[in-house]
């Protein structure tokens, strides 16, 4: 089984006050209070695509389990069989949870400044439902939006930031799946200042 949350789908947002003050150094440093969450990037629309591919068939096999929480099982399994092969599990997911990571990447491949991602799930984590957070300009927000409300995908804004958050995870990975599909919009749009020298700047502190 996947686990199913409760928790009621809204859509709370103001796009005149979404943050408008980024910097590349702000992005790849961290800008809120959820340090822990490392920079994904500028990564390609190709990457996005394997990573959610890969997901799906995690999700499809959990769905399958009679276990309260499928992901876990199959996440537990990996790990006690081999270390080596659970790093490099994960590492197709870098290192986010199964369920929000391929939807973080889609974000981050259409170039909003993704800052949180959490699948939640009967065993310890941070946020009580599936969730992700992320800082889209006024353009991107507009189709994120539509996109949301087309997987059952709720917003939430909080300081100028968007939490995209879903009962399941499923809703989520829908969600990074119709960014991907919606790949030419996207690309289509002014590119935000703070992704000029992003790269650079991951470098730099990379070299630390």
């Amino acid at each position: 089984m996947i686990p199913e949350f409760d928790v009621e789908i809204g859509y709370d947002y103001g796009l005149a006050d979404l943050r408008a003050d980024l910097t590349a150094e702000k992005v790849a440093t961290g800008f809120v209070e959820h340090h822990d969450y490392e920079c994904l990037g500028l990564p390609g629309w190709e990457e996005v695509a394997e990573c959610l591919s890969r997901e799906a068939e995690i999700l499809e096999e959990a769905a399958r389990s009679s276990a309260p929480d499928g992901i876990e099982e199959i996440l537990t399994a990996v790990h006690e069989a081999d270390d080596v092969g659970f790093a490099e599990f994960m590492s197709d997911f870098r290192w986010n949870d199964v369920g929000v990571a391929g939807v973080s990447l889609a974000l981050s491949a259409a170039r909003t400044a993704t800052f949180y991602s959490c699948s939640s799930g009967l065993g310890k984590h941070h946020a009580r439902y599936p969730m992700v957070g992320v800082v889209p300009d006024v353009e991107r927000a507009k189709l994120i939006a539509i996109l949301a409300r087309s997987t059952g995908c709720g917003v939430g804004q909080q300081e100028g930031r968007w939490y995209l958050y879903a009962r399941s995870v499923t809703a989520l990975h829908a969600l990074g799946q119709s960014v991907l599909k919606r790949r030419e919009a996207f690309d289509a749009l002014p590119t935000p200042a703070w992704a000029e020298g992003l790269e650079e700047e991951l470098e730099r502190i990379s070299n630390y």
